[in-house]
């Protein structure tokens, strides 16, 4: 596995998982730093993040499988 693609693989992840992270949070509580009170757009920023972690994912283990 090159270097880089770790790198890739773990920025993608880690990013993922901090914007799900506070999207939880919203979902949970309401708001958090920054609400979204229209639930459509909610759900789509929460779906969009989780294609993002399933193929960071995916990706990250493609290439340590290599």
């Amino acid at each position: 596995m090159k270097l880089k693609d770790l790198i890739g693989d773990t920025l993608v992840i880690g990013m993922s998982a901090a914007l799900l992270w506070h999207l939880s949070n919203i979902w949970r509580y309401g708001q958090y730093l920054a609400g979204e009170p229209n639930m459509l757009i909610r759900s789509l920023e929460t779906v969009g993040l989780l294609v993002i972690l399933v193929f960071g994912t995916a990706k990250f283990v493609t290439d340590v499988k290599r």
